[in-house]
């Protein structure tokens, strides 16, 4: 068999943000050597640098930024601008843009669920695709002819409802559609698996893939994409027309995906109950493969400090749920003497660091709180602590966890995602937002270092049995090889 060729696509991670996912994707892309892998990450702009060193067996790594340009073929194709400019001239001489109307009633006419047809959507998707490769994006959105179409389509829908969308609502909806589908502006490499890291707009190339060239598409999800858009939706303060178009846009994109993926690979069973429910997918169709990590290089480190110490690994952004980690902070800390609390993790949120900081001033935490930032170490961050804490509200299968058990550390966790499966009997597993339980837990493993001790060894083992980098990644390329073998049967059947 020839080496398998996979397009690995993913948005908001690898290689340019750290996290559960991009850990995930670099083991990936690193211990299968013998898989050779283009890179197609959507990014939020063309100026992130890389925070990984990319495997040899990348060959190839085509990026695709959403916003910070007016021209997104310049940073995505890297085409001459003399090409760019004749399709600009191009396609501002052909004004008619009657092939393009059907494709965009298609995808305006599932956002507001009139219709539901996702084999359609997907030819349409393929026809938005082909169109421009051929006309130039930014031109044809800027058409007055595509507005009038959109409008239209908006005020005959919203003609007998309340709340009627004004202009700059309509303006906002069109934005969404003009940025997230520039990620079908990539000239799509022909290859027979296409692997998408969410149920997300990076699943959309796939999608095209498996139409035009009969690509085999994997779907790995970790976060439910959906799930942690609505929880996004509900904590911001986001107009009624823009939500109900950007959730009925996200939804409409996670259902394709749903659709369109040949095999769903979530890292948790927990996952299957939204996949089954709200995606409407198969029991077949779904294979579970969890996470896996090195375990030499997370094992337990003797403390060298005589302070207890509680440690969390965690990027700060509500869906970490700090504030509820601050909290806790406070009850043991007033309870027990001689412990400290120390974060590790850069700031995604702004907004929402600084409401943590008040919190934390507010709560008098100096010199019983710490705020370490990044780390490059985490095995290291993990051995500092006595207890290990993860207070999120939303998870899929968190590498903290699992890492922090190949530690020998006891960890209290919030019941999200698929941590039972792996936690429960190992560690705790508590009610997220009750930092009165999260506090319990955690004094009576400092109480007991005895128990403590005991839990991390048997905590380890659990990792030992199924929760390996050699478990996860010999998962995927059993996975990758069985669909490589459907892709070449299919092909030979097709007609010359």
């Amino acid at each position: 068999m020839s080496r398998i060729q996979v397009v690995w696509t993913g948005e908001g991670t690898y290689p340019f943000v750290t996290g559960g996912v991009s850990t995930w994707a670099h083991i990936l892309l690193s211990e299968l050597r013998n898989i050779d892998f283009i890179l197609m990450p959507i990014q939020m702009n063309p100026y992130m640098t890389m925070k990984y060193n990319i495997p040899p067996n990348v060959s190839k790594v085509i990026n695709v930024p959403l916003w910070g340009t007016e021209e997104p073929l310049e940073h995505i194709r890297h085409v001459n601008f003399s090409e760019i400019y004749r399709n600009k001239i191009y396609t501002k001489t052909h004004q008619d843009v009657s092939y393009f109307k059907p494709i965009l009633i298609s995808l305006l006419e599932h956002i507001f669920q009139v219709k539901n047809d996702y084999d359609e959507l997907g030819e349409n998707l393929v026809k938005f695709y082909d169109f421009f490769q051929e006309y130039d994006y930014y031109e044809t959105f800027k058409k007055r002819e595509v507005w009038e179409i959109y409008k239209n389509f908006l005020i005959d829908y919203f003609n007998d409802k309340d709340n009627i969308p004004s202009v700059f609502d309509m303006i906002e909806g069109l934005r969404y559609v003009f940025r997230f589908f520039i990620t079908l502006l990539p000239q799509l490499p022909e290859a027979p698996i296409y692997h998408s890291s969410a149920a997300a707009f990076c699943g959309l190339p796939c999608i095209v893939a498996k139409k035009k060239y009969g690509s085999k598409f994997i779907l790995t999800e970790h976060g439910i994409y959906i799930r942690e858009q609505y929880l996004f939706a509900s904590r911001n303060k986001v107009p009624y027309f823009t939500k109900k178009f950007l959730m009925g846009l996200i939804s409409t994109v996670s259902k394709l995906n749903y659709h369109f993926a040949d095999v769903i690979s979530p890292v948790c069973k927990y996952n299957k109950r939204w996949e089954k429910k709200w995606g409407d997918v198969k029991e077949e169709k779904i294979d579970v493969i969890y996470n896996g990590i090195d375990i030499y290089k997370f094992q337990n480190i003797p403390k060298k400090s005589e302070k207890k110490k509680v440690v969390m690994i965690a990027r700060i952004d509500p869906l970490k749920d700090i504030e509820t980690f601050i909290r806790v902070a406070k009850i043991v800390t007033d309870k027990m003497k001689n412990v400290e609390f120390k974060l590790y993790g850069p700031v995604s949120d702004e907004e929402y660091y600084n409401r943590c900081l008040n919190l934390y001033r507010e709560l008098d935490l100096k010199d019983k709180f710490i705020f370490a930032g990044p780390t490059s170490s985490p095995q290291h961050a993990y051995n500092e602590g006595d207890v290990v804490v993860l207070t999120s509200i939303s998870e899929a299968f968190p590498f903290a966890v699992i890492e922090a058990m190949a530690c020998e550390k006891v960890v209290v966790a919030s019941d999200v995602g698929g941590t039972k499966e792996v936690l429960e009997g190992y560690g705790y597993v508590v009610k997220p937002k009750d930092y009165e339980e999260f506090a319990q837990k955690i004094m009576y493993v400092l109480q007991n270092p005895d128990v403590a001790k005991e839990m991390g060894v048997e905590a380890r083992q659990r990792i030992i049995d199924g929760f390996t980098i050699e478990d996860m990644t010999g998962n995927y390329e059993s996975l990758y090889k069985k669909m490589h073998l459907e892709y070449e049967n299919e092909k030979s059947k097709r007609p010359l």
